[in-house]
């Protein structure tokens, strides 16, 4: 299971991802658009820290075999934005390394 522990702690339990962080208030409540949805909440997560975890839950998506699924999902789901750009620059990459694994 791939997780961050300390000031900043992520992990997922398999079906959710969890986010805690002890600086991690993001003013969302300041926002209008929130003003309506006492039950919505945020946190600021150190973008270092979100990369961490991102590339060790990557990694155990391609040893468990699932990468290409995710990266298949994230291009349905995602198209168009900044980041799916370049999963879309790279899911070639990515489908031959899942595919040489595989065999």
């Amino acid at each position: 299971m791939s997780y961050t522990k300390g000031s900043t702690y992520i992990w997922s339990d398999g079906e959710q991802l969890h986010l805690w962080a002890d600086q991690g208030l993001d003013h969302w409540q300041t926002m209008d658009q929130y003003a309506d949805k006492p039950g919505a909440s945020g946190v600021q997560i150190p973008e270092h820290v979100a990369d961490q975890f991102a590339v060790m839950r990557f990694a155990e998506l391609l040893k468990l075999g699932k990468a290409q699924a995710a990266v298949d999902e994230a291009l349905a789901q995602w198209s168009g934005n900044f980041g799916c750009v370049a999963l879309e620059e790279l899911a070639p990459v990515i489908r031959r390394f899942c595919e040489a694994r595989a065999a």
